[in-house]
C-alpha cells in the first residue's frame, strides 16, 4: 500500500498555485499607479464617512467618531481663524472647525453618491437590457424618450424638481436618479445589442430557451464588467451634482450633517472668499479630490475588466 502511494505521489504533477491576492493587488497597483492612488483616496473617504462622526443606534452612541469637534460647535471668539494645529483648515464666520465639517460632509456625499448611482445603474440596466432584447416599437419609444431627457439641461431641471419637493437626502437621490437612467440605459443597450448577435445566444434560442432565461443566464453575466466600470465613473459625477445643488442651497444640508457644496456656498458670502481663502479651498479640494479619485479608479477598472485592454499599459 505504501509503495502504491509513493508511486502515485511521484506520478502526480506538482500543483502550482498562483500569486496571492495581495501580490496581485500590488502588481496591479504598479501597472496602474493612478488607479491605485484613486483607490487610496476613496478608501480614506470611506473611513471618514463611516468613522468620522459618531455611529449611533436608537440615540445611543455605539462607536465614537474621530472628528475633533462637532459640526455645529461654534466659538465666536475664534471665528475666521487661519489654519493652525488646533484647527487644521481654519474656522468659519461662526468659529466652526472647517476640517470637522468636511469630515461630517463625507458621510452625506457617500450616501448620496452610492445610493443614487446604485439605483440609477440598476434601473438603467433593466430598461436598457429589455429595450435592446425586445426591440421594435418598445426600443424606439424608450430611445426617443431618453433623447428628449438628455436634451434638457439637467442642473436647471434638478433645481426645479428639488424646489417643488422638500429638500433632503431622499429628494436629492430621487432627482439625480432621474437623470442617470437615460445615459445608463443607452450604454447597456449598446452592449446587449452586440451580445445578441453572438453564436451562443442563437444556440440558446435554437434549443428552446425562454427569453428570461437567455437574459438572466447568458446576457446579464456578460454585462457585469461594463456595469462596474460605469458605476465607478458615475459616482464621482453624482457627488459633483449633489455639491452643485448644495452650493445653490438646494441640497441635503443640515446643521448636524453639512454638505461640501453648502460649506463652499457659505465661503462665498459677504466677500469672505477674497479675505479668508481657506474657507473655500478646503471644500473645493475635497470635492476635486474625490471626483478625480473615482474617475482614475474607474479608468483603471475599465482597463482591467476590458479584455481588449488587458495586458496593455493603458491607464498606467
Amino acid at each position: 500500500m505504501s509503495t502504491t502511494t509513493n508511486i502515485l505521489a511521484e506520478v502526480e504533477p506538482p500543483v502550482h498555485r498562483g500569486p496571492g491576492r495581495w501580490r496581485q493587488l500590488g502588481r496591479m497597483a504598479k501597472q496602474r499607479p493612478l488607479g491605485a492612488l484613486g483607490a487610496i483616496i476613496i478608501f480614506v473617504l470611506l473611513v471618514a464617512a463611516i468613522f468620522g462622526q459618531d455611529i449611533s443606534i436608537g440615540g445611543e452612541t455605539i462607536v465614537p467618531g474621530f472628528a475633533p469637534y462637532a459640526a455645529q460647535e461654534t466659538n465666536v471668539v475664534n471665528k475666521l481663524a487661519g489654519p493652525s494645529w488646533s484647527h487644521i483648515a481654519g474656522t468659519d464666520s461662526l468659529g466652526r472647525d472647517i476640517f470637522t465639517r468636511i469630515i461630517y460632509g463625507a458621510r452625506t456625499a457617500m450616501i448620496i453618491g452610492l445610493a443614487a448611482t446604485g439605483l440609477g445603474i440598476a434601473i438603467g440596466t433593466l430598461i436598457g437590457t429589455v429595450s435592446a432584447y425586445v426591440g421594435g416599437v418598445w426600443d424606439l419609444g424608450v430611445q426617443r424618450l431618453s433623447d428628449a431627457m438628455q436634451a434638457l439641461p439637467p442642473l436647471v431641471l434638478m433645481m426645479v424638481l428639488v424646489t417643488m419637493m422638500s429638500p433632503g437626502i431622499g429628494t436629492v437621490v430621487f432627482v439625480i436618479v432621474i437623470f442617470l437612467v437615460p445615459g445608463t440605459q443607452r450604454v447597456i443597450r449598446g452592449t446587449v445589442l452586440s451580445l445578441k448577435e453572438f453564436t451562443y445566444i442563437e444556440a440558446a434560442r435554437t434549443i428552446g430557451a425562454s427569453s428570461p432565461r437567455i437574459v438572466i443566464r447568458h446576457i446579464m453575466p456578460n454585462i457585469v464588467a461594463p456595469i462596474m466600470v460605469l458605476a465607478t465613473v458615475t459616482i464621482g459625477g453624482t457627488i459633483l451634482a449633489e455639491a452643485a445643488l448644495s452650493f445653490l442651497a438646494l441640497g441635503a444640508n443640515s446643521a448636524e450633517n453639512p454638505t461640501w457644496g453648502f460649506i463652499l456656498f457659505e465661503a462665498t458670502q459677504r466677500g469672505q472668499l477674497t479675505r479668508w481663502p481657506w474657507l473655500a479651498l478646503t471644500p473645493g479640494i475635497a470635492i476635486t479630490l474625490i471626483v478625480l479619485a473615482f474617475n482614475l479608479f474607474g479608468d483603471a477598472n475599465r482597463d482591467i475588466l476590458d479584455p481588449r485592454l488587458r495586458g496593455t499599459g493603458a491607464g498606467a
